[in-house]
Order: structure tokens, then sequence, then C-alpha cells
């Protein structure tokens, strides 16, 4: 039945990546360095000094004692051979970033930060908001000589009225085409009203939220500090990050007050149908709790939120299951991303490979590129 139900007739198949007129990226990374930020920094002010002072940086300044050796010791075989090239205190910028693209038939992309997914977790909110600057100056900096890669500018949720500002500051920016709200650490979560005066920026010019979440954070306290090993903490983090902001936006009315689009990244689709069928439920069942929707919580998904499908290595076996998520989810809903440069990338080959035999050519060309520029109005 699985089979039947979501066979595509051989005439509507796309054979190949090389079929497709553009293969368009929602989420390729740059990999910043503190070292990057701080020549974008003011020397005079007390980030810059402490920053420069500190010899660990990426656990000291960003996302607690443990998250980046833990990260380091993802990219290898158990703490031996690397299976990834690049170490974490490299620079990876946007023209290398570009031309590992095309390597793997990717023709322009959305760049996210790496270092700045953990810019939540920043614990002084005057950092947070120099480091995002810093970031987004030095984005603007290695987009000029990347036609075809555009960027997500990062803000610090810390203070929103100086995210909103960020915000007013590189819209008008060609380069900047929606805003990065880093998911993981953010207290209070994403629907409390304190971020009004962010949202009220982003739609005044027209950009999306991108949510990406990392791992190692502080602020998923119970969890995080019980895990006893890396995959411990890396298997729920994505999901669990992105299921807790996603119940905040979703039941607090965001939708409702905002005419936002939202993209989630890195979590893959596998945990969506199921998640959207428990917001549904208990909105039915409570909905008296929640007066701020007036719609199921499965139309504003499908409204205005947007999926990325790496990583989408599982079920690594069936096809057929992978593609039922795919189908659940709404094709018109889903933003091929790559993860590139990292050791966990997905390549357009494998979308083709795991669903064209269950979505149509036509729809793997919105996955591929279509859904992606029209979210960003590329």
């Amino acid at each position: 039945m699985l089979d039947s139900a979501l066979k595509v007739p051989e005439a509507d198949r796309l054979e190949s990546v090389s079929d497709l007129d553009r293969v368009v990226d929602a989420d390729a990374q740059v990999q910043e360095t503190p070292e990057d930020l701080l020549d974008h920094m003011d020397e005079s002010s007390g980030a810059h000094r402490v920053i420069s002072l500190t010899e660990l940086r990426h656990d000291m300044i960003y996302a607690g004692p443990s998250s980046y050796p833990l990260y380091e010791y993802k990219r290898t075989n158990g703490g031996g051979e690397a299976v990834a090239d690049d170490d974490v205190d490299d620079t990876i910028g946007a023209t290398e970033l570009a031309e590992r693209a095309r390597s793997v038939d990717i023709d322009s992309g959305v760049v996210n930060p790496t270092l700045n997914l953990g810019l939540s977790e920043v614990n002084n909110d005057r950092f947070a908001v120099a480091l995002a600057s810093a970031y987004n100056d030095w984005l603007l900096s290695e987009l000029d000589d990347c036609p075809n890669l555009v960027g997500n500018a990062v803000v610090a949720p810390q203070h929103p009225e100086r995210a909103a500002e960020e915000i007013d500051r590189v819209a008008d920016e060609d380069d900047i085409v929606g805003v990065q709200l880093p998911a993981s650490g953010l207290l209070p979560p994403p629907g409390h009203r304190q971020y009004e005066p962010l949202y009220d920026a982003a739609e005044a010019h027209d950009l999306p939220i991108a949510m990406k979440s990392t791992v190692g954070n502080k602020s998923f306290g119970q969890q995080y500090w019980w895990a006893q090993s890396f995959p411990e903490d890396f298997v729920y983090q994505h999901g669990f990050v992105q299921m807790r902001n996603l119940t905040s936006i979703l039941f607090e009315g965001i939708p409702e007050k905002y005419d936002l689009d939202f993209v989630i990244q890195g979590a893959g689709i596998g945990f969506v149908p199921s998640f959207t069928h428990r917001l549904d439920d208990h909105y039915l069942e409570l909905g008296y709790e929640i007066p701020a929707l007036s719609k199921l919580p499965s139309a504003y998904l499908g409204d205005s939120f947007y999926w990325t499908t790496q990583p989408m290595n599982q079920p690594a076996d069936d096809d057929r299951l992978f593609a039922a998520m795919a189908n659940m989810v709404g094709p018109e809903n889903l933003l091929f991303a790559s993860d590139l440069p990292h050791g966990v990338s997905d390549l357009p080959e494998t979308v083709v490979d795991r669903l064209s035999d269950s979505v149509t050519a036509d729809e793997l060309a919105d996955i591929l590129a279509n859904n992606t520029e029209r979210v960003y109005g590329l």
C-alpha cells in the first residue's frame, strides 16, 4: 500500500541533478572564528578586550565548557582518525564555501554562521550584541566577492531592541536576505513578548526568520548536564530545541501577530509529522488556554513555516519511509540544505536518489531551488 500510494509515474520523475536548471542551498555555513570577529570590533570596547585576552574563546564566550571539544570529537571516528578535514579553529570563508558548493553541483545558497549559532548562550548581552554586529560585518565583507551566495544576518536575542537595530542596519544590504535567530539557548523561548521588537523589524524589512540549533547547550540544563557522552547530547538536541521553540512561537500567537516566514534548519524532517499532530491535538483539547490562535497550528505551519532537509541520512535503508515523511510535511514546505562544509553534509544527488520515485520532478525542482528562492526573494 505504501509503495503504490507514493509511486510517481515514470514520465513525471527526475532522473538526475543534471536535469535541473539550478540547485539552491538553504543552509550552507561559513565557519567564522573569534579572530575573524575581532577584526570587526571596536578595539576600545569591553567585548573586544575580554575576547582578545581569553584563550578558550569558543568555550568561555559561547556555549559552555564542553561543546566545542565535543564537536571536535564528533569529527573523528572515536577520537582517532579524522573524518572531516577542517578544524573548528580554521576559517572557512565565503569564497572557499562557494568552491566547495560548486564541486557538488550546488549553484547558489544562503549562508549561515557556525560559531555564532551559539550566540544565544553568551551570558553578557553587551558581548552578544557586539559579536552579532561583528559577524554581520565580516559576513558582508566575505560575500562581496561571491555573487552566488547571500546570507542571514545573525542577531543577539538577549537584547531584542538592539537586535531590531541590527536588522535595520543591515537589511538594505543586497547580500542580506534573512535573519538568523540562534535557536539554542533562547531564554525565554521565542514566543515571549520581549522579542516583539525583533519580529517587528524583520516584518518591516520582509526578512524571513531562520532558526538553527547547535549542541552542548547550558540552557538545556537537565538534559545536557546528564549526558555522559557526545551521542547522548547530539541525538536529541536539534529536534528537542526546535520543538520547544516552535511550540512557543505557535501557542503564543506569533504567526497571528506577524506576517513572517520561519525556516527551521538542521533538525531534519523526521520529527515534523508527529510534532504537527501533537500540536493540533493539544490545541483541540486545550484551546481555551491558547486564545492567541484562530486556527489549527498545522494551518500556520503550512502557510509560513519551512523545513530544511538536512540531515536526511535516516532511515538509511528505506527510502519509502523518508518519502512518506517528505510527502506528509509537503514538498512545498521543504528546502534543500547541505550543511556544507561540515562532516555531515548532504548533497543534491542524495535528495534526488531518495525522493525521485515518490516526488515529482516539478516538486523536486521546488525542493532543490524554487522554494528557497521564493522564501528569500532571490
